[in-house]
């Protein structure tokens, strides 16, 4: 036996253990999630994440934060919303894992009508249900994010006084519980369903910040992500969410929140230096324009 598939094996032994403090389940297979970026194994990202093979089914046994945790059993669980079904945690006193349910199906890099559709049903029905929540717990920590970001952006031409009116509207936004990370890769396509997967960034947050991030990185000739999504596809999506809340704001007014909203994820490649062709400064001084536009008048 090599010394690669000595730890290997030792590290299985290991999952098995942590879940079998979750579940009585027969595992069948383990397999790590990674992500693959080249030929060489360096090139190789490996995660704490692990698929767990059972004669029910697949499961994910993940190691993740308190905030996902939170997040599934205060908010998540007993409902009937598109997400993974929860089953469980472990606390070892260092750290924390989940086993949740595994969603076989496709990520939306590619999207259709119909996805972009039951995307915004998925989305709906889950701000429904947590309208002008008052938890503001996870609200203080995005708080104190886009204030850090707003000082970094802030002397620049245009851009930086369009954020300042974003930053601002955030403490009268409507806040309901939101996925944080809501891209193409956090969702997959099962069953005529939308499933929206990984909650650890989750929590009462602004309305509009899932479906601008939603849309703001989907292309048509995927420049940003790899996710295709064309105009007519986001018109769809972000009509949906509106025609499906029970509550919600003016039309004018959600259009507008979502535009700020796009420009906070503009503003947070350019700050994570990820803006390498100018994509996002771009975008950003042009969505900054239409916005000054409407405020100042």
């Amino acid at each position: 036996m090599g010394l690669g598939q000595f730890k290997i094996e030792i590290e299985n032994k290991m999952i098995e253990e942590i879940f079998h403090k979750i579940s009585d389940e027969q595992i069948n297979r383990i397999q790590q999630v990674c992500e693959q970026y080249g030929e060489d194994d360096i090139a190789t990202r490996y995660y704490d994440v692990y698929v767990i093979s059972t004669n029910s089914g697949n499961k994910i046994l993940k190691k993740t934060e308190r905030r996902e945790v939170l997040n599934y059993e205060g908010y998540l669980v007993n409902h009937s919303f598109s997400v993974p079904d929860y089953l469980g945690k472990y606390e070892d006193g260092i750290n924390i894992w989940i086993l949740v349910e595994a969603v076989e199906g496709n990520d939306l890099r590619d999207m259709t009508d119909e996805i972009a559709i039951e995307a915004a049903n998925s989305l709906a029905d889950i701000q429904n249900a947590f309208w002008n929540n008052q938890d503001d717990e996870r609200f203080e920590v995005y708080k104190k994010r886009i204030e850090k970001r707003f000082h970094y952006i802030k002397d620049v031409p245009v851009i930086g006084a369009a954020y300042s009116v974003f930053v601002k509207r955030q403490l009268l936004c409507p806040r309901t519980m939101s996925n944080g990370d809501f891209l193409e890769f956090n969702a997959v396509y099962c069953d005529s369903k939308v499933v929206v997967i990984d909650w650890g960034f989750g929590g009462i947050m602004p309305y509009s910040l899932d479906i601008a991030r939603f849309i703001a990185h989907a292309t048509e000739d995927r420049a940003t992500f790899p996710f295709y999504m064309n105009k007519k596809q986001k018109q769809l999506f972000v009509n949906r969410v509106y025609e499906k809340l029970q509550q919600k704001p003016e039309y004018s007014e959600y259009l507008f929140d979502i535009k700020l909203a796009v420009l906070n994820e503009y503003v947070e490649f350019i700050e994570a230096d990820e803006d390498e062709t100018g994509w996002y400064y771009n975008h950003a001084l042009k969505l900054a324009k239409e916005i000054l536009a409407v405020s100042l008048n």
